[in-house]
Formats: structure tokens, C-alpha cells, sequence
């Protein structure tokens, strides 16, 4: 990534309908956070150009103010790390986000102009920011929790879960510019974009049963850290500890390729999940014979049985089981 020119060089390269994007996207953030509606229609480029140079500074903290803790961080490390390519690679979907918002200018070479650069890196050490996107990470978080314990929940039911919250009526305008969202909402239902089948859909949103959760416990599953209280997983870290040198970095190893795919990643396909789990516990382990990699295979699984499923409204396998 290299420094570039003023940021209005840039603006003067794009065409009519770009620009229009840009001013559209900052009417989106205006309706959450506030400000004057910018006019597009009938306006010439040039007209443009200096509307979007006057809202430039209030437009780019909009944006900042809606990423989550973890794009905040990339985007810090960007502004004053040293940057290679393997780490431009590993990031490339926030990359694609930010020069989808004119933020970073992609030609031959990824961009960044010089006062797009000072102001951002400012931005970026504002506490008021800094707060308030720690803040609204935690929503995130929240709200991905309850998507992952339900599948599909009720508008009704979600008015109750974020009754506490503080600004609680920006959480659907904000839900819905988050780029990151792996659900839909409208205004009877909030939706995983895992789920298409509409007789399921409609068989779970039936099913007025929801387990409760308390705001922690979403966040946790929306953090993908929920499974670190479960028994079952306890002890199959034990076990492993037992049947190799394992260390804490370990752990986060088994975490991200294993146990998260598995538990998280999959909540609505079992048998697939099945395949998938054992053909990478394969991939990561060496097995002297069958014993060990059944073993193993069986544990992780008993984990899933003390998980939220969607079918269940929340409720775990063997919550279900011993309610029977």
C-alpha cells in the first residue's frame, strides 16, 4: 500500500455514478448517526465532487464508527504498520470493503491518499470513537449470539432481548449496514443466511419456546467462545492434553479449525458436519490406530450435544432430551 495524492485527485478520476454512490452510502449513515440529506439528482460531477470534499471528514468517521472491534484493529495496523503482501491477502474482504467506500483507491497499486491517511489515523485515537465502536462490537457480537442459538427469531422476541440496550433503536439501522452479517432482517423476522428451506423456517418461528439466554451468553456465542464453558468440551481438551504436548496456543489452534467449524459453522447441516469434522481431525492428527481418532471424533460430537440447536429453539440436545 502506498501514499497517494490528495483525496480529491481521486474523486476527479471517478464517474457520475460512482460519486453517486458515495454520496448515497454517506445518506445511509446520516439516517443513523445524523446530518443534512446531500442531493443528487440533477446535479453536475463537478457539484458533486464538492459535496462529497466537504462531507469527506464526516463521511469517513461514519464509516469507522461502524466497524466492528476487529475491523478497527486492521485498519489501525494498516494506518501505522509496515504492511506485506501476505498480510494485504489475509485481510482482503475489509481491503475490498474499504475501496468499495473510496477510503482506499485501487489502481495498479492499493492507495491510500496522503490526507485520507492523517485523517483516519486521527479519527482512529479519538476515545469518543474509540468507545463507542467497543461499544457497538459487543452489539455485533450479540446479535450474531442470538442468530447462532435460534437460526431464525422473531422480531417480537429480539424487541425483548435488546429491551436493556442503550440507543436500542439504532440496533436495526446499524444490523443492517454491517457488511459482515451473515442473517436478514424484515420486519417480522430476523434470519440466518443459512437457512432456506421455508417450511423449516416457518416450523422453528412456530415454536414461541426460546431457551433464554442472558446478553452475555449471545455475546459469547457471537464471540465463538460460548463452547469454552461446556463440560464436554473441557474434557476433550483434557484428553488431548493427555495424548499430546499441548499448549495454550494449542488450544486456540483446535479452536479455529476444529471445534468452531464444527460447532458454529454447521449448525444446519449434522451429517455434512459430521464428514467435514472428520476428515479434518484426520488432516491435523496423527492416529497410531482407529482407537484414538474414534475417540476423539466422539468427544468433539458430545460437545455439539450440549450446544444451542436451531431446532430446539435454543435449547441443547441433551436439554432437550432430558425435558423429554
Amino acid at each position: 500500500m502506498i501514499l497517494g495524492d490528495n483525496y480529491i485527485t481521486y474523486l476527479k478520476k471517478l464517474k457520475k455514478d460512482e460519486l453517486i454512490n458515495i454520496i448515497n452510502d454517506y445518506n445511509s449513515l446520516r439516517e443513523i448517526y445524523g446530518g443534512i440529506k446531500i442531493e443528487t439528482k440533477n446535479a453536475k460531477k463537478d457539484k458533486l465532487i464538492d459535496d462529497i470534499a466537504e462531507i469527506q471528514n464526516t463521511y469517513f468517521k461514519y464509516v469507522i464508527m461502524s466497524l466492528d472491534l476487529e475491523d478497527y484493529n486492521i485498519l489501525k495496523h494498516l494506518m501505522t504498520k509496515k504492511i506485506n503482501n501476505d498480510y494485504l491477502l489475509e485481510n482482503r474482504v475489509f481491503l475490498n470493503y474499504l475501496i468499495s467506500k473510496c477510503i482506499l483507491i485501487q489502481e495498479q497499486d492499493l492507495i491510500i491518499p496522503k490526507d485520507t491517511k492523517a485523517l483516519i489515523s486521527n479519527l482512529l485515537k479519538d476515545k469518543e470513537v474509540i468507545t463507542y465502536i467497543k461499544k457497538w462490537d459487543r452489539i455485533y457480537k450479540l446479535v450474531d449470539g442470538v442468530i447462532i442459538a435460534y437460526g431464525v427469531v422473531d422480531r417480537k422476541y429480539f424487541d425483548i432481548i435488546i429491551s436493556g440496550i442503550l440507543d436500542k433503536e439504532l440496533i436495526i439501522p446499524k444490523m443492517n449496514y454491517y457488511y459482515k452479517k451473515e442473517y436478514k432482517i424484515d420486519n417480522k423476522k430476523i434470519i440466518s443466511t443459512k437457512l432456506s428451506n421455508k417450511k423449516r423456517i416457518d416450523s422453528y418461528l412456530k415454536n414461541k419456546k426460546y431457551k433464554y439466554f442472558t446478553n452475555k451468553d449471545y455475546c459469547l456465542l457471537g464471540s465463538s467462545i460460548y463452547h469454552h464453558n461446556i463440560k464436554s468440551y473441557k474434557k476433550f481438551i483434557k484428553m488431548l492434553k493427555s495424548n499430546y504436548i499441548f499448549r495454550n496456543k494449542d488450544i486456540e489452534f483446535v479452536d479455529k479449525f476444529i471445534v468452531i467449524p464444527y460447532l458454529y459453522n454447521s449448525l444446519n447441516e449434522e451429517e455434512v458436519a459430521k464428514e467435514n469434522l472428520e476428515e479434518t481431525v484426520t488432516k491435523y492428527f496423527e492416529f497410531k490406530g482407529d482407537k484414538l481418532k474414534t475417540k476423539m471424533l466422539s468427544e468433539i460430537m458430545k460437545i455439539r450435544d450440549e450446544f444451542p440447536l436451531w431446532e430446539y429453539r435454543g435449547f441443547s440436545k441433551m436439554e432437550e432430551k432430558n425435558e423429554e
